[in-house]
């Protein structure tokens, strides 16, 4: 069948006595037909021929509509360089929960990205509790997901509950997923820039230093995600020295204090 280009509904009956139709009328007025009943054969032929490509549009509607309907349904995805391989090093995949909330620009705790946060994702996403399902709104419609997608994990540790190596691969892999959602350049670098700062800051090596790094990290990254949200922003990587001196001075207090309650514990 040819395409109609446009609704014949939509068009104007011929004018059949104009100089267009001459040939075709006085045709029929020298076979014998009056005039009158001439023009009325050709105004119902042109009807009924309207009728059909009318009919054959309708049709034609009807199978765009198929196609497009049988087009949305089928499974969508990209397509892929065939002379390109798997990447050397794979970046560790987070929770749902963790990849929404970096999605959002919002603050997550950095365990989300270390091994193990990303392990108890997988572990998760292949449990039971995967067949537990939610409703949740994606690009305008209403979907299930996986209720767990929805749900902080209960194993999550706090950035200053950290051990060293488990924040120094988090926080590589927290920058690689913020880059992956487009966070802006300048966050990306004031970030990238903190971080750099304290992994190599020179009281690592002190003693409580690399505890009271982690606590300084935990204590600003949550504070400048939180004054982000306030339109109170502030630069993250220049270092408070003064806030960290505060940060040692409050764990030797606790750990003097907790030296000293084992003392009595241990004296008869």
């Amino acid at each position: 069948m040819n395409n109609i280009a446009a609704d014949p509904a939509l068009e104007a009956q011929p004018n059949f006595e104009s100089n267009a139709y001459a040939g075709w009328l006085n045709a029929l007025v020298n076979a014998g037909v009056a005039r009158a009943d001439a023009l009325t054969q050709m105004i119902d032929g042109w009807r009924c021929e309207r009728q059909e490509r009318i009919d054959l549009w309708q049709e034609q509607l009807e199978e765009e509509n198929e196609c497009h309907e049988a087009e949305k349904k089928k499974p969508k995805i990209n397509d892929f360089d065939a002379n390109t391989l798997v990447a050397d090093v794979l970046v560790l995949r987070p929770s749902q929960f963790a990849l929404q909330k970096i999605k959002n620009v919002e603050y997550m705790e950095l365990w989300y990205f270390s091994p193990d946060g990303c392990r108890d994702a997988f572990d998760s996403s292949r449990s039971s509790a995967e067949d537990a399902f939610g409703l949740t709104k994606v690009d305008g419609f209403i979907a299930f997901k996986p209720i767990s997608s929805f749900k902080a994990s209960q194993k999550a540790l706090q950035d200053h509950d950290l051990l060293w190596h488990q924040f120094d691969i988090a926080k590589t892999s927290f920058l690689v997923h913020i880059e992956k959602c487009a966070w802006p350049e300048k966050h990306q670098q004031v970030l990238a820039l903190f971080f750099m700062l304290i992994t190599n800051h020179k009281h690592r090596m002190c003693p409580r230093g690399e505890k009271t790094l982690l606590c300084y990290v935990g204590l600003v990254h949550w504070e400048w995600h939180n004054r982000l949200a306030q339109n109170q922003g502030f630069n993250i990587s220049i270092f408070n020295g003064s806030l960290y001196s505060t940060l040692s001075d409050d764990i030797w207090e606790a750990e003097c204090d907790e030296g000293i309650r084992l003392v009595h514990l241990l004296i008869p």
